[in-house]
């Protein structure tokens, strides 16, 4: 059946964590797709209805963000209806005593969070079921982690290989592409 939706790519990873209980085994992970900038969005959201034009949204966009960080620095939540609340949590070290807890050397850093809409009908709910039920899936490709050092750190690159190519008994070796047969 032929859809309007553009599909989620899905890449298949093998858990290679030893100690885990679910070692050996193979998950889904969202392929990573280039990050959509604020122009971006604002040319696709334009593209959904001309009510505002291209420029006139990303100035719109650019106001929604400077204010959301603005409000999330001075401890308040912001709930956006029908998309979810935005709200600060502190990353701190521990201090022996009230007293001693200083917030300029104990805290470490203020998180942005996103809390999903949970109000309204089932429909209107953003969790993880519902939004599932609203993606188109498509399974991309088998991806083996390789780590390499790149000035100094190390780094995670994935290879990737076509799923078909997968060979069941030998794990983790893709199958080669079969060879041309050249034409007489």
């Amino acid at each position: 059946m032929a859809r309007n939706e553009i599909a989620m790519l899905v890449d298949v990873y093998k858990n290679r964590n030893t100690a885990s209980k679910t070692y050996g085994q193979f998950y889904g992970r969202v392929f990573n797709r280039e990050t959509l900038s604020l122009k971006g969005f604002a040319k696709h959201m334009t593209e959904h209805g001309k009510r505002l034009s291209e420029e006139e949204l990303v100035l719109f966009l650019k106001q929604v963000v400077s204010c959301l960080k603005e409000l999330i620095v001075q401890g308040q939540p912001v709930k956006l209806d029908g998309l979810g609340t935005f709200y600060p949590s502190l990353e701190s070290t521990g201090a022996s005593a009230p007293q001693t807890f200083d917030p300029l050397l104990n805290i470490v850093g203020v998180h942005m969070n996103f809390r999903p809409e949970a109000a309204g009908g089932a429909d209107e709910k953003l969790t993880s079921r519902i939004l599932k039920g609203l993606a188109t899936f498509k399974m991309n490709d088998y991806v083996i982690p390789i780590v390499k050092e790149v000035d100094g750190k190390k780094k995670t690159y994935y290879e990737r290989h076509p799923i078909a190519t997968y060979d069941i008994e030998n794990a983790d070796v893709p199958t080669p592409e079969p060879e041309p047969i050249p034409e007489p």
